[in-house]
């Protein structure tokens, strides 16, 4: 038996007509809200390019690289831009008609839209809805936000230029190290505080630096990169001193150090004085010595001063005994009882002539730099010395000079220990 009947079936039309009607009407969404900041699903519209993200932070004024992405078979009219900043009323910045160009890397249209960053109080969070209007009147949202931030700043340090050799400006030549004091965001902060609360005058919120690249230019040549520190603020303020080689091949030229900090939409740079770059300063004065150490030693042979090339007497004070025996178990150990440094040489630097052509300049970076490898590597201590042995000094934190070991003979049998060497001043 059918229980079917056409009674049935006219009740069941109203109903169905319901469900068919509702299946038709939502084909297509009348509005899209998209769910997190720049999204940009397939087929929709979305926000920035690959390339060209959007920032959490940007300054007053600033253009805002705003790209909106769309599929030209969605018949895009027009494009909509409103912004509420802080808790404000909602306001409308610009319609502006589709244009869109190919976009390779996404594979859409992809059209630049203006926005320029309000004037506002500092700290406080920006809402940006972009509302996309088709042909067939359907609409869909994208929307990104950020909070308003100081512009980057850079500036360099009271002390802005450190020679590492410790020579003067005008005694500076290829190979040698300059260090540079930077400021970054000075007296910014990195981090909101918590709402409601918002940043103070004093400390105001910064937009971040994305790198800090370093460039020099020799005389009025292009500009040449030559480093690059990655994320050196994000936003707070920091103080950091950037270390530079003049570069080869440069004596007897001017070269111009810059450094450029770079941020959303933004690129600031700080230029130092030229230095005009000279030949090295050679170290022309050549002296000998000897000391001697051991249980019969002389007490007057033990030390010597490298300032007046003489033994220094066992009775006076250890202010000018720059090198002495100061051991003699399992072969001959030198020291400095005062402020005299050394920093040993390398077989490869020696290979390059460094004790040959010796210069203050070369003395000065090989303290410098061996103390930037290993700070004990510059002491007061040489260590075991053997015949050949080369050594860069810094005498009582002036004079730099390099020490070389002519020979030495051992301790035995409580024999004395003698070191004979020669060393390079000014």
């Amino acid at each position: 038996m059918n229980c079917f009947s056409t009674k049935n079936l006219l009740l069941a039309l109203p109903v169905l007509g319901l469900l068919l009607g509702g299946c038709k009407k939502n084909e297509l969404d009348d509005f899209y809200h998209a769910p997190t900041n720049e999204s940009s699903d397939s087929g929709f519209a979305g926000l920035a390019l690959p390339r060209v993200p959007l920032s959490a932070r940007y300054a007053p004024g600033d253009a805002v690289p705003l790209y909106v992405t769309y599929n030209e078979t969605d018949q895009l009219r027009d494009i909509t831009v409103f912004q509420v900043v802080n808790k404000a009323d909602s306001a409308q910045t610009g319609v502006y008609p589709a244009n869109g160009a190919f976009n390779a890397s996404g594979g859409l249209l992809a059209q630049a839209v203006p926005y320029v960053v309000p004037t506002a109080t500092n700290g406080v969070p920006v809402r940006v809805d972009v509302t996309l209007t088709f042909q067939n009147g359907a609409k869909r949202l994208r929307r990104f936000t950020y909070n308003i931030a100081q512009p980057i700043t850079l500036k360099f340090g009271a002390t802005s230029a450190t020679y590492r050799n410790t020579l003067a400006n005008t005694a500076q030549s290829e190979g040698d190290i300059v260090g540079y004091s930077l400021i970054i965001n000075e007296t910014g902060i990195g981090v909101l505080p918590t709402p409601p609360a918002l940043p103070t005058p004093a400390n105001p919120l910064f937009k971040a630096v994305d790198s800090l690249t370093t460039f020099y230019r020799i005389g009025t040549g292009a500009p040449v990169r030559v480093g690059v520190i990655r994320n050196p603020s994000n936003g707070a303020a920091n103080t950091r001193t950037v270390d530079v080689t003049i570069p080869r091949n440069t004596n007897g030229q001017p070269v111009t150090f810059s450094f450029t900090a770079y941020g959303a939409v933004q690129a600031v740079t700080v230029t130092a004085p030229t230095i005009n770059v000279t030949n090295p300063t050679v170290l022309a004065t050549l002296r000998t010595g000897r000391i001697s150490g051991g249980p019969n030693a002389t007490p007057d042979s033990v030390a010597f001063n490298l300032r007046t090339g003489t033994l220094e007497p066992a009775a006076n004070p250890p202010t000018a005994k720059d090198l002495f025996v100061s051991g003699v178990s399992g072969g001959v150990y030198l020291s400095a009882a005062n402020t005299t440094r050394y920093t040993k040489i390398t077989p490869l630097q020696l290979d390059r002539g460094f004790y040959t052509t010796a210069t203050a300049n070369a003395a000065g970076t090989a303290l410098y730099a061996n103390g930037v490898a290993s700070a004990s590597s510059v002491s007061a201590d040489l260590g075991p010395v053997a015949a050949g042995d080369v050594y860069a000094v810094r005498i009582r934190g002036a004079e730099l000079g390099l020490l070389r070991i002519l020979s030495v003979k051992q301790s035995s049998a409580g024999s004395n220990a003698r070191v004979r060497f020669e060393y390079k001043t000014l």
